[in-house]
């Protein structure tokens, strides 16, 4: 146990609006409640503490975000803190794969002999990376619940070395993967479902090539439910009939689709209406969270939407400007996403947490949470303990505060590190940090993080998807935009099916953005993802679980679904603060190297540095991994 130098305690009757000194349990279902039944610093949990397992609402659950919000909201935290008798190397705010990757990087670079804390707000590891694990007719099923793929052709070194030395094999990890499942492949079929006045259909095909128009473009588009007037327009548009910019000079065209959003491009050059119009909208809103609205013509066509070949001559001429070669690398999953790279660090790091050696044993690896946080340890992972607090010290240390919520009563402690890096999202870093200076608090206040929802919906009987003959659906005009089942990936003993009478996960997502008001002139993407962060956090679960039965009783009625009946079990992955924001031109200048908001955020502050994929301003693991590298980097240089 460690020992307490002095006592102290929350003295502000009204901390947290009375979340303090036992009203954080009464803020918390009784699910979180017993999920989070975590004694004080290093003490032992419940043996059955095991996060992954919890359905209802989870990302940013219940006694996960309230003390931050205090903080940011109304300036509100503690007077006083318990100072614990821990000194560190290395403190890290933020148990994401990014703090997980700069534990790891720091330690290997220092000579594996340093003390070192990280310290997350969830009540499990891994951020964005969430593992959802559903137990079902003796079976046990995963998905992922946040961030699910790697790129790796596209990695740089860093990235590509330190996977592997944790214990991934990118090319027996592509083997695993079901070549039919991965939404980048071109030739893969899947469903089309549009919600029509009593007209909803589901129209199969492969329709990532037949929206560029390839394969049977024509006979598919003709199947969809829309007026004739706009299927010949649609087939026009992405076969390529004529130039739709036509009469516009090279120049005029270049800037035409830099300065247009997606949206408008659609509505007046091709002439396409809802529900048409909203075909590439899943994928858009899967890339940015906000719509074709927010998006200009050259981004969406750079990331694959079709209209390249109705560009004329510059469509041509852009082909190898806009299409990546890069763009064209194999897509890779475990079958809980990158749960399973959060997984493998925080084994290298603590190995008694789970038994194995190497990836193929760590999708079906149990974890013990006891072992996350022991005296004994190096390297500690301590969970429900949100910072409120980092300071330079002038003996050249730093000090970290938190509040600890784990057994249910909030308890405020401070601990001391040589070294910290904050692996946080950067816009409540201002509010940790008050001494930075004004310009660096603009920086890291810059970029909103996008707010999604992932939802794994546990079936009964997988026959239903069997049925439907594809395993992945696009839904445009309707609530949730993509349904698939999870990753179908065989590692080890674990082997996903769709099949009639075995259970089956579906991954569901939502981005709650809403649509742009062009009677807003000065409206913006950033204003958009604000609106979609704040209804995250007032809807209820009721809120998602409703619409999602309507829907699914829509699409796959015609096989004898009924949700109330065939849905098992619902875990509702909700990331108001979700990934890293991206700057977009139709709203953010071009800066000059050095000068971009998260460059200039992510100066280091004394003995402080900043990781997160938001000091890249790039939201995939890659961006996470650099900036951990980074700023472990600057770390070495004191």
């Amino acid at each position: 146990m460690s020992k307490i130098n002095k006592t102290g305690g929350i003295s502000r009757r009204d901390f947290l609006n009375g979340l303090s000194m036992g009203g954080a349990a009464l803020m918390l279902g009784p699910k979180t409640l017993l999920a989070q039944t975590l004694a004080p610093a290093n003490a032992s949990l419940d043996s059955s503490y095991y996060p992954p397992i919890l359905n209802g609402i989870r990302g940013s659950h219940k006694g996960s975000f309230e003390t931050a919000h205090a903080l940011a909201w109304g300036g509100q935290k503690p007077d006083h803190y318990t100072d614990v008798d821990e000194e560190y190397d290395l403190v890290v705010v933020g148990g994401g794969i990014s703090g997980l990757a700069a534990a790891y990087f720091y330690q290997k670079q220092k000579g594996g002999n340093q003390k070192i804390l990280i310290l997350d707000n969830h009540d499990d590891f891994g951020g964005h990376a969430k593992r959802n694990e559903f137990h079902s007719q003796g079976k046990m099923l995963v998905s992922f619940g946040g961030s699910q793929n790697m790129e790796y052709t596209k990695y740089w070194d860093v990235t590509n070395d330190v996977l592997q030395e944790i214990g991934i094999d990118f090319d027996n990890l592509e083997k695993t993967v079901d070549p039919g499942w991965s939404l980048g492949n071109v030739e893969k079929p899947f469903g089309m479902f549009l919600e029509g006045e009593g007209d909803d259909k589901i129209v199969n095909g492969p329709w990532n090539a037949a929206m560029h128009g390839f394969g049977d473009y024509k006979g598919m588009v003709e199947n969809l439910p829309l007026p004739q007037d706009e299927k010949q327009r649609l087939i026009s548009f992405i076969g390529g009939e004529k130039d739709v910019l036509e009469g516009l000079s090279l120049s005029e065209k270049l800037d035409y689709i830099h300065t247009t959003s997606y949206t408008e491009f659609l509505k007046d050059k091709v002439g396409l209406k809802s529900p048409s119009l909203a075909l590439a909208e899943p994928m858009i809103r899967a890339l940015y969270t906000v719509g074709g609205d927010c998006v200009s013509v050259f981004e969406a066509i750079s990331k694959g939407m079709p209209g390249l070949r109705s560009l004329g001559w510059l469509g041509d001429l852009t082909t190898d400007l806009v299409v990546d070669p890069q763009d064209l690398h194999p897509v890779l999953h475990f079958p809980d996403g990158n749960a399973s790279i959060a997984r493998l660090f925080v084994r290298k790091l603590i190995p008694t947490v789970a038994p194995g050696k190497d990836m193929n044993d760590i999708v079906g690896a149990k974890f013990d949470y006891n072992k996350l946080d022991q005296p004994e340890n190096l390297n500690k992972i301590r969970l429900n303990s949100t910072v409120v607090q980092v300071e330079n010290l002038s003996d050249d240390s730093v000090a970290v505060s938190y509040v600890d919520v784990s057994s249910g009563d909030a308890k405020n402690f401070r601990v001391k590190g040589k070294r910290c890096i904050m692996a946080c999202y950067s816009a409540i870093v201002p509010h940790l940090i008050p001494g930075l200076p004004a310009k660096q608090k603009t920086g890291l206040s810059y970029g909103e993080k996008n707010p999604l929802v992932y939802m794994s919906v546990l079936l009964r009987d997988g026959g239903v998807i069997e049925k439907t003959g594809v395993n992945q659906f696009n839904c445009p005009n309707s609530e949730y935009d993509w349904i698939s089942t999870a990753p179908m990936v065989t590692m080890d003993d674990y082997k996903p099916q769709i099949k009639a009478g075995e259970p089956l996960v579906l991954f569901v997502s939502n981005t709650p953005p809403p649509k742009r008001d062009l009677n807003i002139p000065k409206q913006t993407a950033r204003d958009l993802i604000k609106a979609g962060r704040h209804k995250l956090y007032r809807n209820t679960f009721e809120d998602y679980e409703q619409p999602l039965k309507k829907q699914l009783n829509k699409m796959f009625g015609q096989y004898g679904f009924d949700a109330d009946k065939d849905i098992e079990a619902i875990t509702i992955n909700r990331w108001p603060h979700g990934y890293a924001y991206e700057y977009m031109e139709l709203f953010d200048p071009k800066w000059e190297k050095g000068q971009a908001p998260h460059e200039v955020g992510r100066k280091p502050f004394g003995n402080i540095t900043f990781a997160n994929s938001d000091s890249e301003a790039y939201a995939y693991i890659d961006g996470a991994i650099n900036a951990a590298w980074r700023s472990v980097k600057e770390q070495l240089l004191k």
